[in-house]
């Protein structure tokens, strides 16, 4: 046990040095949230005044989904960083080394989750500025919510990227999968205003709870079955998947 944890502990803090010493990664994250709130939000003013809008402003309404979108974007293309480490011959090296195969996905996995928590409350804390005023008991909950959002797709996107081995592939897998499932989770706009066939379809998409929950979640709200209901779908997806990426990695570094 206590060589899992120390060996989790090296890949993580490897991994986080690198990042501290190129940040332009943990930063270019941050580029496309910035220029929704200061491009797009600015266009739902407009929308908030007609019939049916779910909340009192624009913030309140763009500002959660804004981070769960985040969550799902740069969570799908953490294995980007898998495809170097297999270039580079890193992932080989590691075949002769007597490192806890299971302390190296976990170690992967929680760096990708604690920079898209960083990245989350940079995000709330810039989207102060634009209106945005959540509760603070909310708020820690939504990042939890986002750690397992964060777990989920990482662990899909790095066994993804064990199996593919291609860049051009695993974006093209990415994009095929994530971009539906954002679309139809309602962060744009409010998922009332879709044809009643879409609402349906957008039923079956855990993002659409997760976006439902972080809205009331920012209103403080802890205990609205949107909320209980995404946190059970995103415990189960975070362990299902993170399995999944365990039994990947064995396999590819055995």
């Amino acid at each position: 046990m206590k060589k899992f944890v120390i060996d989790t502990y090296i890949i993580f803090k490897e991994e986080i040095r690198i990042i501290i010493r190129n940040p332009f990664w943990l930063f270019i994250g941050l580029f496309e949230p910035a220029v929704y709130l200061l491009l797009f939000m600015p266009f739902l003013k407009g929308v908030a005044s007609a019939p049916g809008f779910p909340a009192e402003s624009t913030s309140r309404f763009f500002v959660p989904g804004l981070i769960v979108m985040t969550a799902m974007f740069n969570s799908s293309y953490a294995g980007f960083g898998v495809l170097d480490l297999l270039e580079n011959g890193f992932i080989e090296r590691i075949r002769v080394t007597p490192v806890n195969r299971l302390s190296l996905a976990l170690g992967f996995v929680l760096t990708s989750v604690v920079v898209l928590v960083v990245q989350s409350v940079i995000i709330c804390l810039i989207s102060l500025f634009f209106g945005y005023s959540p509760a603070v008991t909310g708020i820690v909950f939504l990042l939890l919510l986002i750690l397992l959002i964060g777990i989920s797709l990482s662990s899909i996107s790095y066994a993804t990227a064990f199996i593919v081995k291609d860049g051009g592939m695993l974006a093209s897998i990415v994009n095929f999968f994530v971009l539906p499932l954002f679309i139809l989770s309602g962060v744009m706009l409010p998922l009332s205003f879709a044809p009643k066939i879409l609402q349906s379809i957008a039923m079956l998409n855990p993002f659409t709870y997760a976006v439902n929950a972080s809205r009331f979640l920012s209103d403080g709200i802890i205990g609205n079955n949107n909320v209980i209901l995404s946190f059970v779908l995103f415990i189960a997806l975070s362990m299902i998947t993170l399995c999944w990426f365990i039994k990947v990695m064995k396999e590819t570094v055995a």
